[in-house]
């Protein structure tokens, strides 16, 4: 499958074709070339808002695999606190049963 131009490739082409024009008093396009510069700039918006959103994905995901590993280091920290007294013993839980 073929790769598909990146956003930036096709505001090159964007640019390139409107720079002839640039400098002029008044610059003037048929209604349907004017639609379609339109049309193009809006798919252009399209790909971006998809490859921001793509980003920020990445990012959350990262951020939660760092957040991972922090609360897992923090829950075993504190886990380890609970099981052990002051004396070394093993502290066993008492969950509400009467003996």
């Amino acid at each position: 499958m073929a790769a598909r131009p990146l956003p930036s490739e096709h505001l090159d082409a964007l640019v390139r074709e409107l720079s002839p024009h640039c400098g002029g008093d008044e610059v003037s396009f048929p209604g349907a070339d004017f639609d379609k510069l339109v049309e193009r700039l809006a798919t252009i918006r399209k790909m971006v808002a998809v490859t921001e959103r793509e980003v920020g994905a990445l990012r959350l995901a990262e951020v939660a695999r760092s957040g991972r590993v922090i609360v897992e280091n923090l829950a075993t920290e504190h886990l380890q606190h609970m099981a052990e007294d002051a004396d070394g013993k093993i502290v066993r839980p008492d969950f509400g049963r009467k003996g």
